[in-house]
């Protein structure tokens, strides 16, 4: 019976030392009505939409203003410092045309960040959407940028 103990003993630490460490999975949070992961790491907006299908979502689809605003009071609960995240909006196909992650027009106007009325202003160089996160007088605000600069994104499912 000493000898099971310490058979068990032994095993249990050899399983321990040879185990592989886990990785961490993606924490998703469930808001506004549908479950979101905020990435830890700036990525180009096509990796971005890239990195959310493994999880069985998508880059997030902001569908109207109060989407917007709830994942906005969301971030100030969190405490997120983090300014600008992508999400699914963009016009790489047609130029002023905004489409979502499903491929159907932004149904809304959203409110851009630029106050002088002349956001989006990237022309055919900036074709990727973000929103802004943080509580800046910004927050809430839409804005277009180049599609291969990193930053946040946000996942949705």
């Amino acid at each position: 019976s000493l000898k099971m103990l310490l058979f068990a003993i032994l095993f249990l630490l050899v399983l321990g030392i040879t185990a592989e460490p886990k990785e961490a999975s993606p924490q998703w949070v469930n808001v506004c009505g549908s479950s979101y992961l905020f990435s830890e790491y700036a990525e180009t907006w096509y990796d971005a939409v890239e990195n959310c299908k493994p999880y069985g979502g998508h880059i997030v689809q902001i569908d109207d203003l109060t989407e917007n605003f709830c994942l906005l009071k969301f971030a100030h609960s969190q405490k997120m410092t983090e300014a600008w995240w992508w999400h699914s909006g963009n016009d790489i196909d047609n130029e002023g045309v905004f489409i979502q992650a499903d491929g159907e027009y932004v149904q809304f106007q959203p409110l851009w960040q630029d106050l002088h009325g002349t956001e989006p202003n990237g022309g055919t160089e900036q074709n990727c959407l973000l929103v802004r996160l943080d509580e800046s007088t910004l927050s809430g605000r839409w804005a277009d940028n180049p599609c291969l600069e990193e930053s946040r994104y946000i996942c949705e499912r």
